[in-house]
């Protein structure tokens, strides 16, 4: 007897069979009635589900057998982990791989095996489809493919399965368990010029792309059996799981934190981590997906800069009594720093500034002494600045980061005051200032792209529910009326199962680029997920208003689709959510309104619309005449 050899995605392909959490349940008739076809189909007196774990083969389904699972070693169904279509053994007896396995030699006797691989969306085989004879026999070509046909259908029952795992590594589900494409967020994920994770609620790593492992040395297989905890600095640690925390429990969305990590040998590594909690469309939480930047040559630059600085403040502090005789050496080093440094006395007048005060204030730095703080700086910025000069008179050394010296510049500062203490009195204080809008542009244009479809480029599923929350605030506050109307594509997966997922992704670029023509300019297009957009129009109050939108929108989306290499043709079904009354609006029940409206639009039979919350409206489908529509509705209400 042969042993079958070890697949070599073994371990990816035991993690995803561990991840279906359907190992070791019970029966379920889903699965139960394709073994009873089988059996019936092709009058076996066996027919297995079997799912092929590290030491053993389980049956998830089984007819004519008690035992519900046996040793890997004796498993036919092992030897068809590396098969393409079909393992056909037409007589076991005649077969060196399996004539003296236990199971024909013994009960239950097999001498004829048929068995159809079982593929996960990836394409790891997790099992067969298996009918067994007790005498051997020949399968017809028809057989081969109707057996192929049940096959695919278990598939698709494994599929709702695997959609758990799948959403640990996309960012969301829609509603009716479609997962995004897996292979398009893969593509985002793994050539990201930054670290990326997936990380589950106990912090364990549930996905890491090639980034993350070059910046911690750890290979995909390392991190993956660990968590965050055990690579993060001790001392950094605290922090981390305090904002974990505040995600949790709904205190903040997103967080980002400077920390350490370390590395496989051992070394220590800066990274910028910023976090955020994906949630289910209960609002449970579900897992995080974490961007990680490697700081580490920054992170040098500023300690230099830090280790520069305290040296300085420390000679500044021990020469205090000299200062006027020091007054041209310290001039000279504080000139050659690149930041913006002077001292004040304890009545806010300027005792010493640096030649950098001439780049920022246009001003020379010797004329600025004796003179105060709000001459120099302005009534505006004084006032605003003031509760920090008052700190620092008390003996606190703080720092603010978000100074501007001139509103009509672009340039951000971070001041930091230091207290001149002599004796057990504060005689004044000292200021340290440098450039830091580089460092506010870069956080910035992250948050920019975390509230982007990264294939369409149109807002994502949080800045509509931003942009959402702040309609229904406004029309709290002014009584301004809005619709939502909910769009999934008609045709769009013949679409991508025709041509592929690139022909797809360039259909959902240009459906983005239609409605964004067809809409006012106001209006917010918005991607949800997959194949579903969401447009949000303000000041619109009457059904007819929505329905022209609704023609509009349908009769753009009718029209054909120049792809490159081929031409398609798709239409869409939408719904639509009239909010004329915020008072009593909440956003996820609009948007859950305006999708029911979608799918009761599909149902009805697609290219049409149909309204939400009102049962006395009804919009016909686009194949009447649109002129006709605005009086059928105004009838209708």
């Amino acid at each position: 007897m042969s042993k079958a050899p070890v697949p070599a995605n073994e371990a990816a392909r035991l993690r995803l069979l561990q991840g279906l959490d359907v190992l070791d349940t019970p029966a379920d008739e889903a699965f139960d009635r394709i073994t009873r076809i089988a059996a019936e189909m092709l009058q076996v007196p066996i027919a297995l589900i079997s799912l092929v774990d590290e030491y053993r083969q389980w049956f998830k389904s089984r007819v004519g057998l008690d035992v519900c699972e046996t040793s890997r070693d004796l498993a036919f169904c092992a030897h068809a982990l590396d098969i393409d279509k079909i393992l056909l053994v037409e007589d076991a007896l005649e077969d060196a791989r399996f004539a003296d396995n236990p199971l024909v030699t013994g009960a239950p006797f097999i001498r004829f095996y048929a068995g159809i691989p079982l593929r996960s969306a990836e394409g790891l085989v997790l099992g067969t489809l298996c009918v067994i004879d007790t005498k051997p026999r020949t399968l017809s070509g028809s057989a081969i493919s109707a057996l192929h046909d049940l096959a695919r259908t278990v598939e698709r029952e494994l599929l709702h399965k695997e959609t758990a795992r799948v959403g640990r590594a996309v960012q969301e589900f829609d509603r009716r368990n479609l997962a995004l494409s897996a292979s398009r967020f893969e593509t985002i994920f793994r050539q990201t010029p930054t670290g990326k994770a997936i990380v589950d609620l106990s912090g364990r790593f549930i996905d890491v792309n090639s980034k993350l492992c070059e910046i911690t040395g750890y290979s995909a297989e390392q991190l993956l059996s660990l968590t965050f905890p055990e690579i993060t600095v001790e001392a950094d640690l605290a922090m981390d799981l305090q904002l974990v925390a505040d995600l949790l429990f709904g205190r903040r969305k997103t967080y980002s934190l400077e920390k350490r990590y370390r590395r496989r040998d051992g070394t220590i590594v800066w990274v910028d981590l910023s976090v955020a909690l994906v949630r289910d469309e209960t609002g449970q939480p579900l897992h995080f997906i974490s961007v990680i930047q490697d700081i580490s040559a920054r992170k040098d630059s500023e300690k230099f800069l830090r280790d520069y600085q305290h040296e300085l403040e420390q000679r500044v502090t021990e020469r205090t009594a000299e200062l006027t005789q020091s007054r041209e050496t310290l001039q000279t080093i504080t000139n050659n720093l690149p930041i913006l440094i002077g001292h004040v006395d304890a009545n806010l007048r300027y005792q010493f500034n640096n030649d950098v005060y001439r780049d920022v204030f246009g001003v020379e730095p010797g004329s600025l002494r004796g003179k105060s703080l709000e001459e120099t700086l302005g009534s505006s910025l004084f006032e605003e600045l003031r509760p920090y000069f008052e700190r620092a008179l008390a003996g606190e050394r703080v720092t603010y980061d978000n100074v501007r010296y001139w509103p009509q510049h672009e340039r951000i500062w971070s001041a930091t005051y230091i207290p001149d203490i002599r004796g057990d009195k504060v005689a004044g204080f000292y200021i340290m200032s440098q450039d830091i809008t580089d460092r506010k542009l870069a956080e910035n244009v992250l948050l920019a792209k975390a509230m982007l479809d990264p294939l369409t480029g149109l807002p994502n599923r949080r800045a509509l529910h931003e942009e959402l929350a702040r309609a229904v605030e406004h029309g709290k506050r002014e009584a301004v009326p809005f619709a939502l109307f909910f769009l999934d594509l008609d045709g769009f997966k013949t679409v991508n199962d025709t041509y592929g997922h690139d022909a797809g992704d360039a259909l959902l670029i240009e459906v983005g680029k239609r409605l964004k023509k067809v809409v006012r300019q106001n209006d917010v297009v918005s991607r949800l997920a997959g194949d579903e957009f969401i447009i949000l129009s303000q000041g619109i109050a009457t059904a007819n208003a929505c329905s022209r939108v609704a023609q509009d929108i349908c009769r753009t989306l009718t029209r054909p689709f120049v792809l490159p290499g081929v031409t398609v043709d798709i239409s869409t079904s939408v719904g639509i959510t009239m909010c004329t009354d915020a008072r009593q609006a909440s956003a996820d029940e609009l948007i859950s309104s305006a999708d029911g409206a979608m799918y009761e639009a599909k149902r009805k039979g697609r290219n049409g619309f149909r309204f939400a919350r009102d049962p006395h409206i009804r919009i016909e489908q686009m194949g009447e005449d649109p002129v006709q529509l605005p009086a059928k509705i105004a009838q209708a209400v």
